[in-house]
């Protein structure tokens, strides 16, 4: 590999998707302190979630603006079942109620930005159905 190659740095990220790189970075550093059986199950699920909602989060990012609001909709799905699922994880004594508060107000935060971005999306018409017309016999 020659090691004169430039690297091309990531384009800048949003305000949402760099409050969810600090985010997972954070949730990181607590995982691999989770019990083994948590781990490989609510554990797991968490991770893909929080790498669910960042590609959908870069997606909408780099989408034109009249189709952002799926990813971002899609999103907003995903970051409620995260905030669920650390509260599962919670319950079951994975992580402790400093690590919990910590990581669910940061994720209430990312909810709040992912609504307050679906709610300047340009609205996607909804088609209406055709009407048929009935024909009676004469």
């Amino acid at each position: 590999m020659n090691t004169n190659q430039e690297v091309t740095p990531p384009p800048k990220l949003s305000g949402i998707a760099s409050k969810l790189l600090t985010i997972y970075v954070e949730w990181q550093q607590y995982i691999h302190g989770l019990p083994k059986t948590l781990r490989h199950s609510l554990g797991i699920g968490i991770d893909k979630l929080f790498a669910d909602i960042i590609g959908l989060t870069a997606e909408a990012q780099f989408s034109p603006k009249e189709m952002r609001i799926i990813p971002v909709s899609q999103a907003i799905i995903k970051n409620d079942t995260l905030k669920f699922m650390l509260y599962v994880l919670f319950e079951l004594k994975g992580i402790n109620s400093k690590k919990f508060l910590s990581l669910s107000i940061k994720i209430e935060e990312v909810g709040r930005m992912l609504y307050g971005w679906k709610n300047q999306c340009p609205k996607i018409p909804i088609p209406k159905p055709a009407v048929a017309i009935e024909t009676k016999p004469h």
